[in-house]
């Protein structure tokens, strides 16, 4: 294996382990990662005792299921004992680069001993490969009845966002109020999306630039659920961390009347008319307005300045979480292309069930399959089932515009063994076994990171002071003069569940070391962080 400016074993700064008895690394090694294997066991047993008893191969599959419960029952022993690693025994494509790595950088090393973020990556390979010996449960994912049923939970979220970006404005208002004196003017106005009415003055206007930073919010804290920290899901709680993502109706109705530079002047004086009077009644902020202070750093308008300057370029979601995390993100990507920055989106998604909620390609389809299809009376059970046929509507109208978007290759979803392996995104420009995808990935205008993980792998999970700054962290990911290779700019959009932040003002860790000392970790506060 070629040489890397830092091994596995050896970051720029002390490692995050689990060591360390007061840290999350701890605590996730002790706690929550026994909690994640014992939920495989219990869904892959569930799983083959509903076989049908019609299955000619019910008793293969059941047969197969007993040693993949047995495999992740040897998996949970040695991780609580803090047992050596060894070698991966199935044939994928990667195992190779994970046993050669193991030989080099973790021969003696154990969970506890070893750096977090590779005792973690090695677990779910490991999960991994207790399906991939198999025959019948190869491509089995153990946690997608988890991540199904999270999604399900954030049917009013999803069916809010959805109303913005598909609904005429008038069924988003519910407005009949007509002094306009050009009403076919005014229908046209109100017959467009609350989005598309926000754009529709072109890359560099207000309204583009206002849902520009509302898009971010919501694509920031998309990110709030994340199912591999839920050890025991409240769904009531998953709604709750989701109201952050909902306007009041008050501020949702006055962003609506936006207006349009596409439209005469009698058009826009009615619009702004509107607006005003409805401005005049908001009493409250917005649910992304109250968490603005939760973002510690925050580099959206630098974000802003770098995206309104991009025609038709090519932006790339390197994703996290499945559920709403990913419509979070879809979002995003079709307010990008809606507002002509981009023309092509590349999302990059995990080839393996990895970190509990990581989305694979399965994942992606099935999400917008299910927008597709809401409210379809045909279908038994139907996954989103709102009443209201204004909203079965938008949704559907929805999941066939993301659809259509991936018939004409405007999106599309690649995996990559890189985003599974267990190193950090220091290596990308130099690992040979990713050099397929950095050449590829050297052809966007923008890279979106997505979640905690990515964004431990972007800083590699160290001991950073909070004030080094994000350029820094990233190492050969930053447009340095040290760097030959030329990567595109970079933003990392993370809610903090780690002991590693960076970026921070001097006296901030201080300040919310006293607010509140799990800061860090809770997924309650976060970064958006942007290295130009």
């Amino acid at each position: 294996m070629a040489a890397t400016p830092y091994s596995p074993s050896n970051p720029p700064r002390k490692a995050l382990t689990g060591s360390e008895p007061n840290s999350f690394g701890y605590t996730t090694l002790q706690s929550r990662l026994p909690v994640i294997v014992s939920k495989i066991v219990d869904d892959v047993y569930r799983t083959y005792h509903s076989l049908p008893d019609t299955d000619p191969l019910g008793t293969e599959k059941a047969q197969e299921a007993k040693s993949i419960i047995e495999a992740i029952g040897g998996l949970r022993y040695e991780l609580q004992r803090d047992k050596p690693f060894r070698p991966l025994k199935d044939a994928l494509p990667d195992v190779t680069e994970w046993n050669q790595t193991l030989a080099d950088y973790y021969a003696t090393s154990s969970w506890y001993k070893a750096s977090w973020l590779f005792a973690e990556c090695y677990l779910y390979r490991r999960v991994k490969e207790a399906f991939a010996l198999t025959q019948y449960w190869r491509d089995y994912d153990p946690f997608f009845e988890q991540k199904q049923n999270v999604f399900k939970s954030s049917q009013k979220a999803i069916v809010a966002v959805a109303m913005r970006l598909m609904s005429p404005t008038d069924s988003n208002n519910h407005d009949n109020d007509d002094d306009s004196t050009n009403k076919d003017a005014d229908r046209k106005v109100k017959s467009m999306s609350a989005l598309d009415v926000l754009v529709s003055q072109g890359p560099e206007s207000e309204g583009t630039k206002e849902a520009f930073f509302e898009m971010t919010q919501i694509c920031l804290w998309g990110n709030a659920t994340d199912l591999s920290l839920l050890d025991n899901p409240d769904l009531a709680k998953v709604e709750e961390l989701q109201r952050r993502m909902l306007m009041t109706s008050s501020s949702s109705s006055s962003s609506n009347n936006s207006s349009s530079a596409n439209l005469d002047k009698q058009a826009q004086e009615h619009v702004e008319e509107q607006q005003q009077r409805r401005q005049k009644d908001e009493k409250e902020a917005s649910e992304l307005e109250k968490h603005a202070d939760k973002i510690l750093k925050n580099d959206t308008t630098l974000l802003w300045e770098k995206v309104k300057d991009m025609r038709n370029g090519r932006v790339d979601f390197i994703l996290d979480n499945a559920g709403f995390e990913l419509y979070a993100d879809l979002v995003f990507a079709d307010y990008l292309i809606r507002a002509g920055f981009a023309s092509e989106i590349v999302f990059h998604a995990k080839n393996i069930p990895w970190f509990v909620s990581d989305v694979i390609p399965f994942d992606f389809q099935w999400t917008l399959n299910q927008l597709y299809k809401a409210g379809d009376t045909s279908d038994s059970t139907p996954f989103f089932t709102p009443s209201d046929p204004a909203e079965q509507k938008a949704l559907r109208d929805l999941g066939q515009k993301w659809h259509a978007y991936v018939d004409q290759g405007i999106w599309k979803v690649t995996t990559h063994d890189f985003w599974t392996s267990c190193y950090a995104f220091y290596h990308l420009p130099t690992l040979p076994s990713a050099q397929d995808l950095f050449k590829d990935m050297q052809k966007s205008s923008l890279w979106i990171f997505k979640g905690d993980l990515n964004y431990r792998k972007l800083v590699y999970d160290c001991h950073w002071p909070t004030t080094t700054p994000f350029t820094e962290a990233i190492g050969p990911l930053s447009n340095s003069d040290d760097n030959k290779e030329r990567v595109p700019s970079l933003v990392s959009f993370r809610t903090n569940k780690a002991d590693v932040v960076v970026g921070l003002e001097p006296g901030v860790k201080e300040r919310m070391d006293k607010e509140a000392k799990d800061w860090m970790v809770s997924g309650e506060y976060a970064v958006i962080s942007f290295s130009p």
